[in-house]
């Protein structure tokens, strides 16, 4: 099985968030081969991507910059961002319903 990733595309030049994907089963099981495939896909890392939980500071990712092109305007290009979480399990998703009670004489 492979690692469980989500990724976030931001474009720095513009100052924008322009996606992101629900974490999703890549095609690697190990965090180098992720990562160098990564790197080829996403330009260089800049930084890496951290949570605090309780007490503790995790690394959970990384973030790759490169020269992308509109998809517009081919001739254009601007700096995309890609932050890249890793995850142990797909997410769970809950619902909580909020009724408003409308009485027992109110009009059908």
């Amino acid at each position: 099985m492979g690692l469980l990733i989500s990724e976030e595309w931001v474009n720095r030049t513009e100052s924008y968030s322009s996606g992101s994907s629900d974490p999703y089963e890549s095609a690697y099981d190990t965090t180098g081969t992720l990562y160098r495939a990564l790197l080829r896909e996403h330009g260089r890392c800049i930084s890496r991507v951290y949570i605090d939980q309780g007490d503790k500071t995790l690394c959970v990712g990384w973030v790759f910059v490169k020269k992308a092109h509109y998809e517009d305007d081919r001739t254009k290009t601007y700096l995309q961002e890609t932050w890249v979480t890793l995850h142990e399990r797909m997410p769970e998703r809950t619902i909580k319903h909020f009724y408003k009670e409308i009485g027992t004489k109110a009009a059908h």
